[in-house]
């Protein structure tokens, strides 16, 4: 049969946790079916010699009316082989029109990212074959060398780790494996099922293939490391280009030196910039609008380009990513207790209290802070300025970005407009030297004044 699983454990399952560096905790990707069974073994037959925690993980999508059954079996076999269990459930279904496959892999992820701490590594039971078809199926929606790079070893997703310690081995020598050591895992049924494309192919696609290219596995995924190393350099130009391009922050880059750049690498800088970012990377519809609507727009125009979480948008000369934005009633408002921290649209305010340094005590002493968003001709006299100006000037003048203008808290005492939190106090309610005050913070300033 060739290289046998048997060999894994001296060859690759323990070398690629040496190639990992600093780990903290070992995760486990269990559904209960032969592929982790076997990674479930692995882990086994090694205990004594993988010097960290080990935890196993089933995630219950809630799709089949086994899920329950193989979530008991999971337990069992965990508990068979002292290793710390831990079930996470899937607590709402596949939107209509949706591909199930797409949405519970989204679903599963979101579930694990939500549980692993940094330097924690998850590990799962690919294999080569599962390698192959994820590369077929690729190749057919028109994938480039990304897509065509099929699954990494060794994927670092901000600071965590996935692991496929299998790809290197087919079904059939996971199976043998599986005998040899009389294990004993559940059969999924929804993997007979050619409505997926996965099995489609599987089933109906794979057989006739290897019969014509018996070696077809061997040959693609040397196909796919091709793609790997082809990917490697597009990286590695991508991130030349994005640290020439890079301003103070890491969320906006300088336009016109994205505009030297021939289209080509334009679109390799802003895949590699997102997957940065930790932002979910956009479709090759998503990059030719941000190249032609966002980056080629107008000086004076202030764009937006999103998908789902992310938006990205315009300023001046500047691009910029960021998880989308919140929409809420421009009437919203807060009553706030200074003495604790306010949450709002995913930041806070805070009222640290001061001596002679934002708001005086006494001159708001025994009424409520009032928490409102910009309507438009809201005034406020700052510190020690004689003039008035309006919030939108002020937001002008600090050169706050568009998107962020109406997101800005402003606090109200007894409906007079006191203090806008980063910006200024009005000279009415400021504190004096030495005297006792409310000094408040909101989260989100730095993130509303990039330039």
């Amino acid at each position: 049969m060739g290289k046998t699983v048997s060999t894994l454990c001296s060859d690759s399952f323990l070398s690629v946790l040496q190639e990992l560096g600093n780990v903290n905790k070992l995760w486990l990707a269990y559904s209960g079916g032969m592929d982790s069974s076997v990674l479930l073994h692995l882990f086994y037959s090694n205990k004594e010699k993988i010097r960290h925690k080990i935890e196993v993980l089933y995630v219950n999508h809630g799709l089949q009316q086994e899920a329950d059954d193989w979530s008991v079996f999971c337990q069992k076999q965990c508990e068979e082989y002292d290793f710390p269990f831990t079930e996470l459930k899937v607590s709402e279904s596949c939107p209509k029109g949706e591909s199930v496959e797409a949405w519970a892999r989204e679903k599963r992820y979101q579930l694990i990212d939500d549980i692993m701490e940094p330097n924690d590594v998850l590990f799962s039971g690919h294999h080569k074959d599962d390698q192959v078809e994820t590369f077929f199926l690729q190749a057919l929606r028109g994938a480039g060398v990304r897509g065509l790079s099929a699954m990494p070893l060794i994927k670092k997703k901000k600071n965590t780790f996935y692991v496929r310690p299998l790809l290197v081995y087919s079904r059939e020598e996971i199976k043998h494996y599986a005998n040899e050591h009389d294990l004993n895992w559940q059969e999924d049924k929804s993997n007979s099922d050619s409505r997926y494309d996965r099995n489609y192919f599987r089933h109906n696609l794979a057989a006739v293939i290897e019969e014509k290219w018996p070696a077809y596995r061997d040959t693609i995924n040397r196909l796919i490391e091709n793609q790997k190393e082809t990917r490697l350099i597009l990286d590695e130009l991508a991130i030349e280009d994005i640290n020439n391009a890079k301003n103070d922050n890491e969320i906006s880059l300088d336009i016109n030196t994205i505009k030297t750049l021939s289209k080509a690498r334009q679109k390799n800088l802003i895949f590699v910039w997102l997957e940065q970012l930790g932002l979910q990377t956009p479709g090759s519809r998503h990059i030719e609008k941000i190249i032609s609507d966002i980056i080629n727009s107008d000086l004076d125009k202030s764009p937006c380009v999103n998908w789902p979480d992310v938006e990205i948008r315009r300023y001046k000369n500047t691009l910029y990513a960021l998880k989308a934005m919140q929409n809420y009633d421009a009437d919203t408002e807060f009553k706030w207790q200074p003495e604790s921290i306010l949450n709002i649209f995913e930041e806070t305010l805070i009222a640290k209290r001061a001596k002679g340094i934002g708001i005086s005590q006494n001159k708001v002493n025994g009424h409520d802070f009032i928490v409102r968003f910009r309507k438009g001709g809201e005034k406020i006299k700052p510190g020690h300025s004689s003039h008035s100006k309006t919030v939108k000037q002020l937001f002008q003048e600090h050169s706050v970005l568009p998107w962020y203008r109406n997101k800005i808290p402003l606090v109200y005492v007894n409906n007079e407009l006191v203090a806008i939190p980063g910006f200024c106090v009005d000279k009415k309610y400021i504190a004096e030297k030495d005297e006792a005050a409310w000094d408040i913070h909101w989260s989100g300033f730095d993130k509303a004044i990039q330039l």
